[in-house]
């Protein structure tokens, strides 16, 4: 029985690393889409004139790629861990 936990284990960690390889290879897009938010056509947040609302607009966009990395890593973190508090219960 001790096997199969075992392989259990080792498949969710292979596939928390292939979450983790597919948020990396979305990090070039994203960074893209972010900075064309953010250029002088839509966001304009080198503008030193703009709305607070278009500041806090700006602010959240440049977060956005670090929330999504998070959110990536803590899910597959929470997949390989989830299982084994999930039999302890």
């Amino acid at each position: 029985m001790k096997g199969k936990k075992g392989q259990f284990i080792f498949a969710g960690i292979m596939i928390a690393i292939m979450v983790f390889i597919a948020a990396v290879a979305l990090i070039t897009p994203l960074k893209d889409v972010i900075e064309l938010g953010r250029d002088a056509n839509h966001l304009d947040c080198t503008n030193t004139s703009i709305g607070v609302g278009v500041r806090a607009t700006c602010i959240l966009v440049d977060m956005w790629l670090f929330y999504f990395v998070g959110v990536v890593i803590a899910g597959g973190m929470g997949f390989v861990t989830g299982k084994r508090i999930k039999e302890r219960i």
